[in-house]
């Protein structure tokens, strides 16, 4: 039986429980053993997660001025996850929970391939959370890959994410920008999801999932829930 680990934290605005709750029925019915932590503690002390063959950050920064307030990870931690990766445990999540998490720690964003820095129309600072959510094209551009193999192009209403990413993912889908929020971004590929290598170890990301709905459209679900059997330890 594999054995994933979820760390489930940071800025409760974003529900990490619920969030974990569902991944967890998702990856039991699979046939792992899950462990859900609260705390980044363990990452510290990998020895004691070398049994571990997954790995899901479900965790959320949030910034009060120019400072993180919450969902920081400690260098010890960010030491410990990246050694755990590395030696072949996988490493796979989805949205904010893990593209935007642990903002002070750069190279948590080298391993994990990339980083969310803008969902326009929400930029940099829109006092409706709701006028965030627009209508956006998810197209496949690797259909042969196991994670996407079957499943067509979609179109969602959420957060439509803007990423800064490295050019050695392999991209299994892509989102294109307007210029209806941001003139000078019109026509932009952004990547929405992909896999990399981290040493021995296999990467997932998917950037949506901004809610527990988005996670359900039916896609959504098959594509994350393919991924993260896909990440996990070989």
């Amino acid at each position: 039986m594999k054995k994933a680990a979820l760390f489930a934290g940071g800025w409760e605005g974003h529900d990490p429980t619920a969030f974990a709750d569902w991944c967890a029925n998702l990856l039991r019915v699979e046939g792992f053993e899950v462990d859900v932590y609260n705390t980044l503690t363990p990452l510290a002390d990998p020895d004691t997660l070398s049994d571990v063959d997954l790995i899901v950050p479900i965790w959320s920064s949030a910034r009060s001025g120019h400072k993180i307030e919450f969902g920081n990870m400690t260098k010890p931690e960010e030491d410990g996850l990246l050694k755990l990766v590395a030696a072949g445990c996988g490493i796979g999540g989805w949205h904010g929970h893990m593209g935007d998490a642990f903002r002070d720690r750069p190279t948590y964003h080298f391993l994990i391939g990339g980083q969310f820095v803008a969902h326009p129309p929400g930029w940099p600072d829109n006092p409706v959370p709701s006028d965030d959510f627009i209508d956006y094209d998810v197209t496949i551009t690797a259909p042969d890959h196991p994670i996407v193999n079957g499943i067509d192009s979609f179109r969602l209403l959420s957060e439509q994410y803007y990423m800064l990413v490295d050019p050695n993912n392999d991209v299994l889908a892509t989102t294109t920008f307007s210029g209806d929020h941001l003139w000078w971004i019109e026509g932009a590929t952004i990547p929405v999801v992909w896999t990399r290598r981290w040493d021995q170890g296999r990467v997932f990301y998917c950037s949506i999932g901004h809610t527990l709905d988005d996670l359900k459209v039916r896609q959504v679900t098959e594509i994350v829930r393919r991924g993260l059997i896909w990440a996990a330890r070989q």
